[in-house]
């Protein structure tokens, strides 16, 4: 098989299929929190290692990578820079622009990044921890290249094969290459197949049924139109829908202000919108909690057929970010049955899936590694923890691109009220701002630095 070929079956998969098919091989390859530092496309290459450390000496040297990049002869090359430091940049415009001079498809790296729009400008990928705007000069140095390095605690060997994209980074070994295509490629068909199932309204219990390992065995019925209709038979209640209605007008902004000056602690703290949303996501939560998963493993995900029309489906994963409990085929059968959205305390994965389809997501990062086998259900429907805050089932969930807040539902009429007035207040002092009151005035006039305090 020429390389070629290897690089562009590997192509067509992305970084969830082949997180899934290293574990199938009990591979180590998923890389975690190497993500995108800017709007990066997907890069599929060989890997060039580098691995720098701290400099030590006085004497001037060469600037680090600079060496590696100048080597590259070939246009299948993806820098892979192990070593680096917090706050310190590893990469930069420079040589970002060198790079793509040279056919470089892109670099990962094992720490931070500076001047992240040089790179974004010439759309050249960059894949780390972070960005910062301190120098490596005289800071850092490049010891060593073209022999193996650690990536977040995986061995990645020179010309090893790598794939990247918005769910991070996954690394496989050049000599098992070949297995882990073909297992890849099995693996993405049974899962468009599930797809299909799901888009011809079979049940997801069903469809999603299978344990891992069964999951790359060709389907046998999954890709049958099922007679039954996707249409949600479970609809909101009147109580539901009135709940939901006093919150229409209302952001996370304004509804935090009113459980602060309520004295409600409500706030997630750490769980981020997966996009910038335009609308705001109300709805009663349908919890969940995720354990550990025992010995055989249990169910990950047949909750899904209960959840109501408008409801949010909230997961409590401990914050665990080493694997997944939402994917492209729970995506996509929640938004056939009208469900509102999704809050994790944990990570989520397939997200091209989740923005293309505008399904709102709020979780505390995104991560490719599957949760089958690794946790299971523990309760549905009883008080959870999200982002350290308590959630009791059916409690009213608001989220917007700021985050996501929770209102007990026994108080929401009174939450509700509350952040209107708060909300009538602030217009009321853009208003007199173009009406020409300076801010002091137009605040001390509407007791701005009143609104959240407590009563």
């Amino acid at each position: 098989m020429t390389q070629s070929s290897i690089l562009e079956r590997l192509s067509a998969l992305d970084t969830n299929t082949v997180s899934d098919a290293l574990d199938f091989l009990n591979l180590k390859g998923t890389a975690y929190d190497l993500k995108p530092l800017w709007n990066c496309p997907k890069i599929v290459g060989r890997t060039s290692t580098v691995k720098v450390g701290p400099k030590t000496s006085t004497a001037p040297t060469t600037h680090l990578l600079t060496p590696v990049i100048d080597a590259v002869t070939t246009d299948d090359r993806i820098l892979v820079i192990a070593g680096g430091k917090d706050g310190l940049s590893c990469w930069g415009d420079i040589i970002a622009n060198a790079s793509k001079q040279k056919g470089i498809r892109g670099t990962i790296i094992d720490g931070m990044s500076r001047d992240i729009d040089g790179s974004s400008d010439i759309e050249y990928p960059v894949y780390g921890r972070g960005v910062t705007m301190v120098s490596a000069r005289n800071r850092l140095v490049q010891i060593d290249s073209g022999n193996p390095v650690q990536m977040r605690g995986v061995t990645v060997n020179e010309d090893d094969y790598v794939v990247a994209d918005r769910c991070g980074t996954v690394f496989i070994p050049a000599n098992r290459i070949e297995e882990v295509l073909e297992l890849g490629e099995k693996i993405d068909r049974r899962q468009n197949g599930m797809v299909q199932a799901v888009r011809g309204g079979q049940p997801v219990t069903e469809v999603m049924h299978d344990k891992q390992f069964e999951a790359i065995r060709p389907p046998s019925d999954a890709s049958k139109s099922a007679s039954a209709s996707p249409r949600n038979p479970k609809e909101a209640t009147i109580e539901d829908q009135q709940l939901v209605a006093l919150f229409a007008e209302s952001d996370t902004p304004a509804v935090s202000d009113a459980l602060d000056k309520l004295g409600i602690p409500g706030q997630a703290f750490g769980i981020i919108p997966l996009t910038d949303y335009k609308k705001v996501t109300v709805g009663p939560a349908f919890t969940i909690r995720y354990v550990p998963a025992s010995d055989p493993p249990g169910s990950v995900g047949d909750f899904i057929d209960d959840v109501a029309v408008g409801d949010v489906v909230v997961i409590d994963n401990s914050g665990r970010t080493d694997c997944t409990v939402w994917g492209d085929i729970m995506t996509q059968y929640a938004g056939i049955r009208g469900i509102s959205g999704t809050v994790i305390d944990g990570v989520c994965r397939d997200v091209n899936r989740a923005i293309e389809d505008e399904y709102p997501l709020f979780t505390a990062g995104r991560w490719m590694r599957t949760g089958k086998d690794r946790v299971q259900v523990a309760a549905v429907n009883e008080a959870v923890g999200i982002g350290k805050v308590r959630v009791e089932s059916r409690d009213i969930v608001v989220a917007d691109a700021n985050g996501v807040v929770i209102v007990p539902r026994a108080r929401a009429r009174e939450v509700a009220e509350v952040a209107q007035r708060i909300e009538q207040s602030e217009i009321g002092i853009r208003d007199l701002i173009v009406g020409g009151a300076t801010i002091a005035e137009a605040r001390e006039k509407l007791g701005y630095h009143t609104l959240q305090r407590k009563q």
